[in-house]
């Protein structure tokens, strides 16, 4: 359940083919979604990965959509109906997510909760905001998952990847260094759009520079001519801008080699699972939703991850389960709000909540904006095979220390 999750990339067409279904948002076919509330309890499909290389990587957030349900019914649900997730399995397998979802809306799916990722997510999303049934992923950070391509019915909880970025370089460089190295992963947006806006925020600070970059690819299986490049370019802080297992394989190369600058990288990086891969890490750092070794910042954020613990058994792999929970405070919220499943209604009711204030950090949306672009990033600090919190920042700005 720790290995390392992988994320496949595609092209919009292919997820438009994928979905065998109209444009997103279509007004064809006949609605899913009922204009009144069910008899019975209101149904979340959960579209995600139960097994295959994407399980990891799904289990936390729906595991959070899990504690966030048990708390809500034991409130007397919403609007006195009982909350239910009905499960389908993806098998991480990008083709199956249309035939998941529609499913799902056969099983009485009333709102659709997707993978935590644009290219994989996608084809679920689609098969439900085409039958009018709201969509959401709880963590996709790619700009992609937005109205401009998924349509007004699709939402994602996580925050846009340039977002973290921005957070990640104003850090990089409050912290003296002024000399940055990129190595590009392309295989996946989130990657390609997190190195552009470090690139960007970073080069526009006074006396700060990008001194060069080069192309990584997953697969690499030596990095010498890579380190050999970043060391004759006298940067002082390298920008990796990849995911695992391709980041790790780097990172311990990097660190054999005696390059010790400090790494800088994104929330795919969350969690210890790897880091027996690059044995006495330090000088590591990442943006993170938050903390899950009890010494977050946030009080509520330390409670969540010590009840994930006690009911699951075990230490939440990432903190990507605090999404999962804010998924369903924000369904719940709105369903009350709207006093219907409807997915048009129930969109409108979404857009109006403003910055609403969910365990993951306030989430605000628009009519034209559904995925979250203002969020605080838990800055983690890796040293001595231990994680912790250094710094809080928000739209690029350092607002708490640890």
């Amino acid at each position: 359940m720790r290995r390392t999750v992988l994320l496949l990339t595609a092209g919009i067409l292919g997820l438009t083919v994928a979905a065998g279904c109209g444009a997103p948002g279509d007004d064809s076919g006949a609605s899913s979604a009922e204009a009144e509330l069910p008899d019975g309890p209101i149904v979340i499909g959960m579209a995600v990965a139960r097994s295959g290389f994407a399980a990891a990587y799904d289990l936390g957030p729906s595991r959070g959509a899990e504690l966030a349900v048990a708390d809500i019914n034991a409130r007397g649900g919403v609007l006195g109906h009982r909350l239910e997730l009905k499960y389908g399995d993806t098998k991480s397998d990008r083709a199956l997510g249309t035939t998941v979802g529609i499913d799902l809306l056969s099983r009485g799916a009333k709102v659709m909760f997707v993978t935590c990722d644009f290219d994989l997510g996608g084809p679920a999303a689609i098969a439900a905001t085409s039958k009018k049934v709201v969509a959401v992923s709880p963590c996709a950070g790619s700009s992609q998952f937005d109205v401009p391509t998924l349509g007004p019915l699709a939402y994602s909880m996580g925050t846009k990847s340039a977002a973290g970025a921005t957070n990640v370089a104003r850090f990089a460089y409050d912290q003296g260094y002024r000399k940055a190295y990129l190595w590009r992963d392309p295989s996946i947006t989130h990657t390609k759009e997190t190195c552009a806006a470090f690139e960007s925020t970073f080069s526009a600070q006074p006396q700060a520079k990008v001194v060069g970059s080069d192309t990584i690819q997953q697969k690499d299986a030596s990095f010498a001519g890579l380190i050999a490049r970043l060391r004759a370019s006298g940067a002082d802080v390298l920008e990796l801008c990849s995911y695992n297992p391709g980041a790790v394989t780097a990172l311990r190369q990097l660190r054999a080699a005696g390059v010790d600058i400090p790494v800088v990288s994104n929330m795919s990086m969350d969690g210890d699972y790897w880091l027996k891969g690059v044995p006495d890490l330090k000088d590591f750092y990442y943006d993170a939703f938050g903390s899950l070794y009890g010494d977050d910042p946030r009080t509520d954020v330390n409670d969540f991850f010590a009840r994930y613990k006690t009911k699951f058994g075990e230490r939440a792999v990432t903190s990507y389960a605090l999404t999962g929970y804010a998924t369903v405070q924000v369904i719940a919220k709105a369903i009350e709000t709207a006093q219907t499943t409807g997915g048009p209604a129930l969109a409108k009711a979404i857009d109006g909540l403003g910055s609403y204030e969910t365990i993951a950090g306030p989430t605000g949306y628009g009519a034209k904006q559904h995925i979250v672009t203002d969020r605080p990033s838990v800055i983690l600090s890796v040293a001595g095979g231990r994680t912790s919190p250094v710094a809080t920042y928000t739209g690029g700005r350092k607002t708490k220390e640890g």
